[in-house]
């Protein structure tokens, strides 16, 4: 082997350790730490669904953002507040998948989704699915380690496409 092929294959091996240098976990660990940064973004989905708009804010940290095109509200009680603000008869179907997640460091997770969202103001019975989805994008989630496990320190919704009325 050539020094040039030598050097080559070192720095490869130095930059591949440098990559992965951030992940202190272990293979099984970073499994369940990615399901559950994943799981936060099915409840969230879920509670909206299901109209438990109290719930939301729980799945947040005391010094959380979320932030969309409507604004942005930083700390859980402000978050609470805004999502109570949902009107009551709202129905909603939210379809949330490819999820890339990136183990920052030990306390610290990204999370990428795409979303879709299909929505009704009309209480009850089957709606029409005509202009829908009425919004589709991505979330870029920050999840953050406590004790007890994972919750989100900061949700961005980017809206891709909607249907304007």
């Amino acid at each position: 082997m050539r020094y040039s092929q030598v050097f080559a294959l070192g720095l490869l091996l130095v930059v591949s350790a440098d990559l992965s240098a951030e992940n202190p976990y272990t293979a099984e660990e970073s499994l369940h730490i990615k399901e559950a940064c994943i799981e936060l973004g099915n409840r969230y989905a879920y509670y909206l669904d299901t109209g438990q708009n109290d719930k939301i804010s729980s799945l947040f940290d005391e010094q959380c953002s979320w932030q969309s095109q409507a604004g942005k509200y930083t700390g859980r009680e402000d978050i609470r507040l805004a999502f109570s603000r949902r009107p009551k008869n709202r129905r909603t179907i939210h379809i949330v998948t490819n999820h890339l997640v990136d183990i920052q460091s030990k306390n610290m997770v990204e999370v990428i989704s795409n979303f879709a969202t299909y929505r009704t103001d009309k209480p009850s019975g089957v709606a029409t699915l005509e202009g829908q989805p009425v919004r589709v994008g991505r979330y870029v989630d920050e999840c953050i380690r406590y004790d007890d496990g994972w919750l989100f320190q900061s949700r961005i919704m980017e809206e891709v496409f909607a249907v304007t009325k």
